[in-house]
């Protein structure tokens, strides 16, 4: 349109390019002022590796995550937790999300690694797991209720604290 204008000085070309875009911002920014429930258990994944990357004395950022109708997953993650120690950040990576039961019910699957230090075996590198974090929503917040670790290349299902890969 703007070439059209240039070459033929006609107005309406110039108005008619000006709203493409104005529809074109306006469009944008529609788009990224409506969030999903697929977007918000997402970005709840990536807050809960923040929570266990920061980790504090009681845990009490990691538990937020937890539904208290499991309290076992807490005792877990207290466990799991007290065995480490991170050299580096955490990195998550090939992230998946599905829901079900009318958004109500979430999973979300993921790679996550990084450098540890386990306790009574010192530092043991880069370590590469593979997560699936069962999610209900539960006052209007993602809770997890189900902690599930694969192989990070089998893909076969193993013990959420088993130390080898």
């Amino acid at each position: 349109l703007v070439v059209s204008w240039w070459t033929r000085q006609d107005k309406r070309l110039l108005v008619a390019a000006a709203l493409v875009v104005l529809l074109a911002t306006g469009v944008w920014e529609l788009e990224r002022r409506i969030v999903t429930e697929k977007e918000r258990l997402t970005a709840r994944v990536l807050d809960f590796r923040d929570a266990v990357q920061d980790k504090d004395e009681e845990f009490a950022g990691v538990f937020d995550f937890f539904s208290n109708s499991e309290p076992s997953l807490k005792v877990m993650a207290t466990a799991g937790l007290r065995l480490v120690t991170f050299e580096d950040r955490i990195r998550v990576t090939t992230l998946e999300t599905s829901l079900t039961s009318n958004s109500t019910r979430g999973e979300t699957r993921f790679r996550a690694n990084v450098s540890l230090n386990i306790a009574g075996y010192g530092s043991v590198g880069r370590q590469p797991t593979m997560w699936s974090l069962t999610w209900r929503k539960e006052a209007d917040e993602w809770r997890i209720i189900k902690v599930r670790r694969f192989h990070p290349l089998s893909h076969k299902e193993m013990p959420p604290l088993t130390r080898a890969n």
